[in-house]
């Protein structure tokens, strides 16, 4: 997809070690989003990798508490002349969240930043003891009929402030759709995110 050789010589990652973090700050879950991680576990271990429990430093989950200062702020600066010149004609629910944060200041964002690196300094040092995380990809699974939104993005918006490369695994069905894990490696190293999904995708089929 993106012509980067770096990606043509991929192959399943070997007994990767996996840490699971499930992001309690970030809310419950779903029976079925914790039916699907568990299913994801069971599998890696079983071909091999080795899993455990993770909890996520204090200045990661600060990071992810703040992740909503930094995305206003900055669609305010992306939308300013939308915001100012025909305000009433943008979509009512992003209207709706510009209205709500127009009081944002340089200094509330500049605070959000310097947590959010301090956040990514501390996230590398974990990944010293692991090759990727594991957590879920959404609380549950998709709404049948609803298709207003992308669903609740709670579960990933800190590793879209972090900037780590992220993989969906799809796991299992629940009511007929899909519930899947992410893959998660650390900053920078898109191959062996892809390469450690592809050892689950493998190791999930074996597990029928």
């Amino acid at each position: 997809m993106t012509g980067r050789t770096e990606f043509s010589g991929i192959a399943p990652a070997k007994s990767p070690r996996i840490g699971v973090v499930r992001q309690e700050f970030a809310g419950a879950v779903e029976p079925a989003a914790e039916e699907g991680l568990l299913a994801a576990i069971k599998a890696a271990e079983r071909a091999g990798a080795s899993v455990k429990a993770i909890d996520l430093p204090e200045a990661v989950q600060e990071a992810w508490r703040i992740h909503p200062i930094i995305q206003d702020f900055e669609a305010h600066r992306a939308l300013a002349w939308e915001f100012s010149e025909r305000h009433d004609e943008i979509a009512p629910m992003l209207r709706a969240s510009l209205d709500a944060t127009v009081g944002l200041t340089p200094k509330e964002y500049d605070e959000a930043r310097r947590i959010s690196r301090r956040g990514r300094r501390e996230l590398g040092e974990l990944f010293e003891g692991v090759d990727v995380l594991l957590t879920y990809s959404a609380p549950g699974a998709a709404p049948a009929k609803e298709l207003a939104s992308t669903g609740d993005p709670r579960y990933n918006r800190l590793w879209t402030l972090m900037g780590n490369p992220c993989v969906n695994v799809p796991v299992l069905k629940f009511g007929g759709l899909l519930i899947g894990v992410q893959v998660i490696a650390r900053f920078g190293n898109d191959p062996l995110a892809l390469a450690t999904a592809w050892f689950l995708e493998d190791a999930l089929a074996k597990s029928g």
